[in-house]
């Protein structure tokens, strides 16, 4: 199925014709008057009047247009309210005793895009990332209820990668205009207005120096999304919750478009950052190249062409003095750069002579210490997983177990006292916890007591 049988092809017999700049100025009128927000169905006289005002703007009516220059106004009026419900944009629906005007939703869709190619690179890039990061949090946190957040997400995603992607071709279009300037002053108009003003100071580097960057929320949704995709029971509540809405064929379907758009995010982010440096790379070779090419101009007018006006006039000073046997002043005038002109080096490079390459030497006592640099690394990295399981040694009952009681024997034993005691009650799967009111008698840590004990050992 391709895009015209969803569309019908008469929407477009407007924005082709010959007076498609007028057809043009009276659809995004009427649009933004009635149509952009549905506040109600307006009357055939009031969109009427609507095109006639657009029709009595000075910036319209001499536009050129396929109707006689000598028909009257309000024929015209109506030919162009006809054009636009025979073309499809407008329908009109009887009330009674009243005629209404509906816009298709078919003609709606597409107006509605057509409308916002006028903004081009005007997306908020940074809105788009943090509604991402929320969407995809909150579907985590709620799969049967936030499920729509996922497509949601996916969707502004898309749209995210479109929009850096535009800022990449616009910056080659930029360039290829800019290469085609007729003169100096021609390329750094073209330069200031479309380069520096309309692309990036409006939109990329503003981003840039923002902080809300998209490059802040890539680990995060890179995070959130991996831990969706790898949660099966989470991924099979949000399945349940998408076929319950008919809005999937099956929970195997809803599973797998799911992890499908999860995907698609994830890819987004992972790749931002290549695309963000690839920008910055060619934009900064797009600026040296500009000012290469205005230097080179600026020396060659201002040198050359100086220095040859300076010689004649004084070479007609001279001779307007009486001195017609004068040496010539164009004797200072650098020579133009040629083949015949470039230094010619003194002597041939020395070559290069071969060296032996020898292998370093490690000193056994350094390589001992880093490894016990990295045993201590690896041993003082207090994850919840090495608490449980130091914890579940100490309770091996149902039994409450006092960790005032606990003797630490080693520095990785005190940090893990510490996160048992500054760690929720949930903290520790398998392991049940609680907080008193006394005062912790341990010589290590300060504070309120803890009781531990194993949660499957319960009866």
């Amino acid at each position: 199925m391709s895009f015209l049988d969803v569309i019908p092809f008469t929407l477009f017999r407007m924005l082709s014709a010959p007076s498609r700049v007028r057809y043009v100025a009276v659809l995004e009128r009427v649009f933004e008057q009635f149509f952009d927000d549905f506040t109600g169905a307006p009357k055939r006289a009031e969109v009427q009047q609507v095109i006639r005002q657009v029709l009595d703007d000075p910036s319209v009516a001499t536009l050129p247009g396929e109707d006689d220059v000598e028909a009257a106004q309000e024929a015209i009026e109506h030919g162009v309210y006809s054009r636009l419900r025979d073309d499809g944009w407008i329908m009109e629906v009887t009330t009674r005793r009243a005629v209404e005007v509906y816009m298709p939703r078919e003609a709606h869709a597409l107006l509605s895009a057509l409308m916002t190619l006028k903004e081009e690179l005007k997306v908020d890039i940074s809105a788009e990332a943090s509604l991402i990061d929320s969407g995809i949090l909150a579907a985590y946190q709620d799969p049967a209820g936030k499920v729509m957040n996922i497509a949601g997400a996916r969707r502004q995603a898309v749209q995210l990668r479109r929009s850096i992607d535009g800022v990449v071709t616009s910056l080659h279009r930029i360039e290829e205009d800019l290469m085609r300037s007729d003169g100096l002053a021609d390329l750094l108009a073209k330069f200031m207005d479309r380069f520096v003003e309309k692309l990036l100071l409006e939109n990329y580097r503003a981003l840039k120096a923002s902080a809300f960057n998209p490059m802040r929320f890539q680990r995060s949704i890179q995070t959130n999304t991996e831990r969706f995709m790898n949660d099966d029971g989470q991924i099979a509540r949000a399945a349940l919750a998408l076929a319950d809405q008919r809005l999937a064929k099956d929970i195997d379907t809803a599973r797998l478009q799911i992890l499908q758009d999860l995907a698609r995010i994830r890819d987004v982010f992972a790749g931002l950052g290549e695309k963000l440096d690839v920008i910055d790379r060619f934009s900064y070779k797009l600026e040296r190249r500009i000012a290469t090419t205005v230097r080179y101009q600026e020396t060659a007018r201002n040198v050359r062409q100086e220095t040859l006006r300076n010689s004649i006039r004084i070479a007609f000073t001279e001779m307007d003095a009486g001195n017609t046997h004068c040496i010539t002043p164009l004797v200072d005038i650098p020579l133009p750069y040629s083949t015949a002109t470039l230094a010619v080096p003194k002597k041939a490079r020395e070559p290069v002579e071969p060296q032996v390459r020898r292998r370093k030497t490690v000193d056994p006592a350094d390589a001992l210490r880093e490894r016990m640099i990295d045993a201590y690394v690896a041993s003082m990295d207090v994850t919840p997983r090495a608490v449980a399981e130091r914890l579940a040694d100490l309770a091996p009952t149902d039994k409450f177990f006092d960790l005032d009681r606990f003797e630490p024997e080693s520095a990785r034993d005190v940090a893990i006292l510490y996160e048992a005691r500054t760690a929720t009650p949930e903290a520790f799967g398998g392991l049940e916890i609680r907080k008193g009111s006394a005062k912790a008698g341990n010589r290590f840590v300060s504070g309120p007591n803890v009781l531990i004990r194993r949660r499957e050992n319960r009866t």
